[in-house]
């Protein structure tokens, strides 16, 4: 399997290359096989590279028994073509993929831990380690990582001598690689068997931040923001912060107090609307006691709690079918037990949803419907001396 230009020389943002075939394909992009590139291909968890052959963009790249194959947007003659590099995908994914040989050399050295897992993702990347990580010993991770990245160490790639073979840390070759393996070094920290594009110097990555971990499979994954990526995310979290500092009216520093409060305020008013709901139940349950034959009742954001308030004031002998709720539409019917057995069923199939119940009591969900649907729907199903 032949390397390609951009796994000898990552630094390469453009160069001349033969395009062998140009194949349309079914969804209208083309393939091109090229002899070589300096777009990346996918793999070992980092992404392809985009770029342009000529002024035709690329979208994937991947690798060919005979070359490179390119996804284009368009024919390309074939011949020679220029190939350029989308710079600034390809150094975000050199800072991502260099800080996650930085992590998994200082986990394995410091922690024991290895990492059987590695992927780079468009928001975040995640490292999977092979036991736990305490939440100080992520902290301390982070720390040690920014501090080899203030030493500048310099990072290194080469094609490895048979004797480095059994040395090198690896998670092994692909099935089938036969013919130079490549291997990437931190001076004085951390060689590794990668084929993929790497910084020149730990000082490029500028910072790293581990930004959550989670139990995965037994062991430990982590997800962290490299360099670019950091600087985005603080600046985002400026943005959220002086939002939420117009909303909340005060500093950053008064946010946990201010949404405290502001919780401790929906509590007393979540308990005192259940209080009016519960008076309001009784109200209505009286009002509804009093009517002849089967009555329907819709109340928009009402719940089947209130609704079982409102049948317990009616009594068990009001036939009630009673709808609402947000979102989606709850119904009971209440009454009567060989009445609700008969029209319980009945209501659910007209509303369109399911239900169950027992002792004079059915209740159920349906898909959103609108209070004049609802009625529409029921209205011949509870016409005065219905079942």
């Amino acid at each position: 399997m032949a390397l390609l230009a951009c796994q000898l020389d990552p630094t390469l943002r453009q160069g001349h290359f033969q395009v062998l075939a140009c194949t349309p394909r079914a969804d209208g992009l083309f393939d091109l096989l090229l002899d070589d590139s300096v777009l990346y291909a996918e793999g070992g968890g980092q992404p392809a590279d985009r770029g342009w052959i000529g002024e035709v963009t690329i979208h994937d790249v991947r690798s060919g028994p005979h070359g490179p194959i390119h996804l284009a947007e368009g024919p390309v003659p074939l011949g020679t073509a220029l190939v350029r590099v989308d710079w600034a995908r390809r150094f975000d994914h050199m800072q991502q993929h260099s800080a996650q040989h930085l992590l998994t050399a200082l986990a394995l050295r410091q922690l024991g831990l290895r990492t059987v897992g590695f992927h780079l993702g468009e928001q975040a990347s995640t490292i999977d380690l092979d036991g736990p990580l305490a939440e100080a010993d992520r902290d301390r991770l982070t720390a040690w990582a920014n501090e080899e990245i203030r030493a500048d160490r310099a990072v290194r790639h080469r094609i490895a001598c048979d004797e480095e073979l059994a040395t090198v840390r690896s998670r092994g070759l692909p099935e089938g690689h036969e013919g130079p393996v490549r291997v990437v070094e931190i001076d004085g920290l951390d060689l590794n068997t990668c084929g993929g594009t790497h910084i020149d110097r730990l000082g490029q990555l500028q910072v790293v931040h581990i930004s959550r971990t989670e139990r995965h499979k037994g062991g430990t994954r982590l997800s962290f923001l490299a360099g670019g990526r950091v600087l985005q995310a603080l600046g985002a979290s400026r943005e959220r912060d002086r939002q939420l500092s117009e909303r909340l009216s005060g500093p950053p520093e008064r946010f946990v107090e201010a949404v405290e409060r502001l919780q401790q305020d929906g509590r007393a008013q979540a308990r005192r609307i259940e209080e009016l709901e519960a008076e309001l139940a009784q109200r209505l349950g009286a009002e509804l006691a009093l009517a002849q034959g089967p009555r329907h009742s819709h109340r928009t954001g009402f719940g089947l709690t209130t609704f079982a308030g409102i049948a317990d004031a009616a009594g068990p002998q009001a036939r009630l079918v009673l709808t609402g709720g947000a979102g989606e539409t709850l119904f009971l019917v209440s009454g009567p037990d060989d009445w609700v057995k008969e029209v319980g069923p009945q209501v659910a199939h007209a509303l369109g949803g399911r239900g169950g119940g027992r002792g004079g009591r059915f209740q159920g969900k349906a898909p959103a419907l609108g209070a004049a649907e609802v009625e529409a729907r029921l209205r011949g199903l509870l016409a005065q001396g219905g079942p």
